[in-house]
């Protein structure tokens, strides 16, 4: 049954769009308040009787409501909702601005605090007025004053500045002779460790407290503060206070080596997976003709296949350049490209590092024990994958390390796209300049894989936040094209229009994402609404930011080609316009694309087209020369001149092209198939040669009009059989009919025995007087190189099997 490919993929994409955009008013009235979150710091310290703490911000949200495909769900901030505020600690005299409100359209309520004049902890709590059961606690410490807290110091240092807790009395007067407190609750190195552990007020109420860190360990130091002071009944629960240590010589080699691994574990897995499938791209690549859905399917099962977008336009360029595909197929080739190459970031998305460490185990076991190629390629996969997740992870731990220092959290603010309230318009200078990161980091690291598990791991450590990772992955995207267009600089000016047309691409798919960004769906744009909805967990709040972000590039990429595929036609047009093809004098010959170096199985294909292309070549200057003679006609001298010169240059590029295959990594029956098509190719140009022979000797045969009716009759027999031997054997090249060694070998049979007859009845009919001497030379002489070509044909079919065995 013949498969509408075209149906499925309008009913694929139809589903997909409507899963996204229906039921868009997902947060209807029935939603009840669930819970308070806390935006402003808590707990707050400051001085009695003062309002030297920061404006206290709250928001009211929704239960998690599960997304459309299932999972923990997403809050949504509750517009409206009535909250009151009263002190849990009323002697303390602790007063906050109001005692209700109501929230704003993005579900906050900001108000202001006065500390009270007591000393020690004070409590406020915010209750929902239409959800009593629903409230938040805050806390507050009167009369103490932090400073110095959040520092950051080189590993293995002290602090720049000691830890400084001050104490004030309900007068906002130093407490002189107070018992503090210090024991280190966390510690990111052994060696860490407090000067001491206990200090007393000084006559400013103050007491300093130094903290060594220990060398070369990155992570956030943790110190607890409690102040005792039984006998003037001043005392608090434990102060938190923190301090970042940096080494960035370990941070940089923890991140560029994870990268490193990540790296090398996509290329790892991608070779493998071209080890196992690789003989199989060129049945996927048959399979497109001129719609434009079917080349927009392969390009994506090819680069899922081999988990590389880069690798697939690569191929795909030189597809062009070798004439194998139009500039419409590779357009829908590199369309697919981009869905399929989504795969990568959907796998290192899952939270699953766990199995990274078995999986490299397992790889290394097969590798070493299993010695077929499809076996190898398959331990180099599963080992690429290991790595792969064994690489995030070290990224990850080494940036999770240091996702709260500020040096590091300022740098990612400079970039921040996040809006500045719900409803408010992305920053379009913040967004240019993540895009510009993502393009830079992608054309630096040649991977976009890398990218987005770059972005995955930072934003799982917390230092991004979906609104900067989608525009760093879009920038991905366009970076990504750089492989392509140098793959095209030394290519067809048909290929380099395919590499136009990927740039074309990305570039517009990136400009209409952008455009989305600022057409809203309750008050968030559309693109990050859809991506949310789509996607578990409440990616606004910092929830399951790294499957958001996986989600996203597989969105955007869907979206941009169901998009542009029905403008293919387009697309193409404006490519030849950019880039227009000059006519050339005559058909060019076959080219032999160096880049599918990297997949043997490709390289021989070509290879074995081309020697299909120069045997047709050199069958068609024998046959002519043949046809010619036993005609009588003046045969087209320089014309065959001119293909036989053809395949003499043919023969040169194929055989260069060999020699450079044989230094790849090859598979038994690839290296076998090397030195077959060698002797295929020089037995062809033999062929030519010898037409050339044959066209030569007719100018002396046609003197005398035409050969005896008896030898055109022999003649026309040996020139079917010599036909029906060629046929055969471009058949064999091709690979469609049955077996041509057996054909070649009756048919090589037949030819030599007519031969011989031939030039028996050459003597009788010289003895009759039917002949004269010189014609009957040129026959003999014309039966004995028939007799050759016959022979070199014969040459290619016996070794067809060998030239042919791994590309079929």
């Amino acid at each position: 049954m013949k498969l509408n490919i075209r149906g499925i993929f309008t009913v694929t994409f139809s589903a997909l769009l409507v899963l996204l955009f229906s039921g868009c008013e997902r947060q209807g009235g029935a939603h009840e308040p669930d819970m308070i979150r806390v935006i402003s710091p808590d707990p707050q310290y400051g001085v009695a009787g003062t309002s030297d703490v920061k404006r206290v911000s709250v928001e009211v949200q929704t239960a998690q409501i599960p997304g459309l495909l299932g999972g923990s769900g997403t809050r949504y901030p509750m517009a409206g909702e009535r909250l009151l505020i009263r002190t849990l600690t009323p002697e303390s005299g602790l007063a906050p601005s109001v005692t209700e409100g109501v929230t704003d359209s993005g579900g906050r309520l900001d108000f202001d605090v006065t500390l009270g004049s007591a000393f020690g902890d004070q409590y406020l709590e915010v209750v929902c007025a239409s959800r009593p059961t629903v409230k938040k606690r805050l806390r507050f410490v009167s009369g103490i004053r932090i400073d110095n807290n959040k520092q950051e110091v080189v590993a293995g240092q002290l602090l720049p500045k000691p830890f400084r807790v001050t104490l004030f009395d309900d007068a906002q007067m130093p407490i002189t002779g107070v018992p503090v407190y210090f024991t280190l609750i966390a510690s990111p190195g052994k060696s860490g460790s407090l000067v001491k552990s206990m200090g007393v007020t000084d006559d400013e109420g103050a007491v300093e407290i130094e903290l060594q860190t220990a060398p070369s360990s990155i992570g956030v130091y943790r110190v607890g503060v409690e102040v005792a002071d039984t006998a003037g009944r001043r005392t608090t629960r434990s102060i938190v206070l923190e301090a970042d240590a940096m080494h960035i010589a370990s941070l940089v080699v923890g991140v560029l080596g994870g990268l490193a691994i990540f790296v090398f574990g996509i290329t790892l897995m991608s070779e493998g997976l071209q080890q196992v499938a690789g003989n199989r791209l060129r049945r996927v690549l048959a399979y497109i003709t001129g719609n434009h859905v079917r080349a927009v399917c392969a390009g994506a099962m090819v680069a899922g296949l081999i988990q590389s977008s880069s690798s697939t336009t690569v191929m795909t360029v030189g597809f062009v350049n070798a004439g194998l595909l139009t500039l419409k197929q590779a357009i829908g080739v590199i369309f697919g490209a981009n869905i399929g190459t989504t795969a990568s970031g959907q796998i290192v998305s899952f939270n699953i590092g766990n199995i990274a460490l078995p999986a490299i185990t397992l790889g290394v076991v097969l590798l070493l024990t299993l010695r077929r190629p499809a076996g190898q390629g398959l331990a180099r996969a599963i080992l690429g994958f290991g790595l792969l997740f064994f690489g995030m992870g070290l990224m990850s731990s080494q940036l999770k390390a240091v996702s709260t220092f500020p040096s590091f959290v300022r740098i990612f603010q400079a970039i921040d796209c996040s809006p500045a309230y719900i409803g408010a318009d992305l920053p379009i200078g913040a967004m240019i300049a993540a895009i510009g990161i993502g393009v830079l980091t992608t054309t630096i690291v040649q991977s976009s894989a890398a990218t987005i598990g770059l972005a995955i791991a930072l934003a799982n450590s917390g230092l991004l936040n979906i609104w900067t990772a989608v525009p760093i992955i879009m920038g991905d995207n366009i970076g990504t094209t750089v492989t392509a267009n140098l793959a095209a600089i030394t290519a067809s000016r048909p290929a380099k229009q395919a590499a136009v047309a990927h740039t074309l691409f990305n570039v517009l798919g990136v400009s209409v994402m952008v455009a989305l960004f600022y057409v809203p769906i309750n008050g968030m744009p559309c693109f990050f609404y859809a991506v949310d909805r789509i996607t578990s967990g409440d990616v606004f709040a910092g929830e399951n930011v790294g499957r958001h972000i996986a989600a996203a590039h597989s969105l955007f990429n869907i979206v941009c080609v169901v998009t542009f595929t029905p403008l293919i036609g387009v697309l193409a047009w404006v490519c030849t316009k950019i880039i227009p093809v000059r006519v050339a004098p005559r058909p060019q010959l076959v080219r032999l694309d160096r880049s599918w170096l990297a997949t043997p199985s490709l390289a021989l294909d070509g290879a074995l087209r081309a020697t299909t292309v120069i045997t047709e070549r050199a069958c068609w200057v024998a046959l002519t020369a043949l046809e010619s003679y036993h005609k009588g006609e003046a045969v087209p001298l320089a014309e065959m001149e001119q293909a036989e010169g053809e395949t003499d240059e043919m023969q040169r590029q194929i055989m260069d092209y060999l020699m450079l295959l044989t230094r790849c990594k090859l598979s038994a029956s690839q290296a076998a198939a090397i030195p077959a098509l060698m002797h295929c190719v020089s037995d062809a140009e033999r062929i030519a040669d010898i037409g050339v022979s044959i066209a030569e000797l007719i100018p002396q045969a046609c003197d005398d009009d035409s050969l005896t009716p008896a030898a055109k009759a022999e003649l026309d027999e040996i020139l079917d059989k010599t036909k029906q031997l060629g046929e055969s054997v471009l058949n064999g090249l091709r690979g469609i009919g049955k077996n041509p060694i057996e054909t070649a070998v009756r048919l090589e049979g037949q030819v030599k025995i007519l031969s011989q007859l031939g030039s028996q009845g050459h003597v009788v009919r010289l003895q009759r007087g039917e002949c004269t001497i010189e014609r009957g030379i040129v026959y003999v002489e014309v039966l004995s190189l028939v007799e050759a070509i016959v022979r070199h044909l014969g040459n290619i079919a016996t070794r067809t099997d060998a030239a042919i065995g791994d590309v079929n």
